[in-house]
């Protein structure tokens, strides 16, 4: 019997033994099996509507026949309208502006978000029962000097004397007759003989340049209702104008790599510049946030035969920075650049004027600086670009580049 017994525990011990074993190996392979759901790739966020940094007009309120100025500053758009009769424009800018009636301009920002929207109004003021004295046009013809006043306000203007002056020097006055509302007279300064330097073929005196200017109602003997238009400017002779691509195998080239040489390649990865046709290419180094910089000067010769030497730039009253302003053709960029012009402040540093976003989407855009905040100073101009994140492909060109004097 005991030994039976002991038959019967041994076999009774065994299946249980089989049965813990199976469920040792099996129930960490059944704990291992996991369902993972992949998360739905979700598409990159739009960029922000573009923002108006500054949308003004200066002053606000005019007289018939003077002007204002239109100012803006926009980021973060493709594209900057400005309607009525304006269009298209860059991210920044002024334009100066003489409406005949008063009128409310309107801004349109505008990019894959949608778009951002401003306006301003000039008011233009109509005297009702005053006299408007106004020149309308000065010219020579031989040694005379001819001028057109035209009185604009809605009542006569009594007899008058209009004065002419050469570089701020007053060389002649004229006489005026009564001048009935609407009325235009051509006269003359009939005291004045002057004969204009070059007209006799010196060629020393070709090139000289003439601030003239004709003021109506000179003694200011007659109440009109706006005294800020009566004088009229001209320049005579020759204006200055400065060629940023004529002059950019003399310009001093640098990038954030470090100093360029002239004439470089467009695979430089330092950073390069070269003539494309009538346009200069910039290429700013190929890195995030890169850039590359042209410093231009007055470059001369000073004795024929010795190399080209430079000095400061004076810059000229009624001053102007013009461009358009593109990537060079099949140049891809995905965020574009940012351009600006610059000049060297009296310490020497770079001062960078409003600067503007430029794609690769081959629009050449116009770029316009006024330049009269820096008439009579000396100093030398920058034309800068600036890469942004992705810098693969920022070549971009500067054509018509110049400084005009208006």
């Amino acid at each position: 019997m005991p030994e039976k017994g002991g038959d019967m525990t041994k076999f009774n011990w065994f299946p249980t033994f089989i049965a813990v074993l199976l469920a040792v190996l099996i129930l960490p392979i059944a704990g291992c099996i996991t369902i993972v759901r992949q998360p739905a790739e979700q598409p990159p966020p739009p960029p922000p509507p573009p923002v108006i940094n500054s949308f003004t007009i200066s002053p606000e309120t005019i007289s018939a026949g003077q002007r204002t100025t239109l100012s803006w500053k926009v980021t973060g758009a493709t594209a900057v309208t400005i309607e009525p009769e304006i269009g298209e424009v860059g991210a920044g800018g002024s334009l100066l502006l003489s409406p005949a009636a008063t009128i409310t301009y309107n801004l349109t920002a505008s990019n894959e978000s949608g778009s951002t929207t401003g306006s301003v109004t000039v008011t233009v003021m109509v005297s009702t029962d005053k006299p408007d004295l106004v020149i309308t046009d000065i010219w020579l013809t031989g040694a005379v000097v001819n001028y057109k006043i035209k009185n604009q306000g809605n009542a006569a203007a009594k007899p008058t004397w209009t004065y002419f002056y050469v570089n701020n020097l007053k060389k002649a006055e004229g006489y005026v007759d009564i001048l009935a509302a609407g009325e235009e007279k051509t006269e003359s300064f009939s005291n004045l003989d002057w004969r204009f330097p070059g007209a006799g073929g010196d060629p020393s005196t070709t090139m000289a340049r003439f601030d003239v200017r004709a003021c109506a109602d000179g003694g200011s003997n007659i109440e009109e209702s706006s005294k800020d238009n009566n004088c009229l400017t001209k320049i005579w002779g020759h204006t200055f104008t400065y060629d940023f691509v004529k002059n950019a195998h003399l310009a001093k080239w640098r990038s954030s790599a470090g100093d360029l040489k002239w004439p470089m390649v467009s695979y430089d990865n330092k950073g390069a510049a070269y003539l494309l046709y009538d346009t200069v290419v910039m290429c700013p180094e190929p890195v995030s946030n890169g850039w590359i910089q042209g410093r231009f000067a007055d470059f001369y010769i000073k004795y024929y035969g010795q190399e080209t030497t430079s000095r400061e730039l004076v810059v000229p009253e009624n001053a102007r920075f013009t461009a358009r302003v593109g990537f060079e053709p099949g140049k891809v960029s995905t965020d574009g650049v940012r351009v600006a012009l610059g000049y060297l402040d009296a310490t020497g540093s770079v001062v960078l004027l409003p600067k503007m976003d430029v794609y690769s989407d081959g629009t050449m855009r116009p770029y316009e600086v006024d330049l009269s905040s820096l008439a009579g100073k000396k100093t030398e101009f920058i034309l800068w670009v600036e890469a942004k994140d992705s810098p693969q492909g920022d070549c971009v060109r500067w054509a018509e580049s110049k400084i005009v004097q208006e």
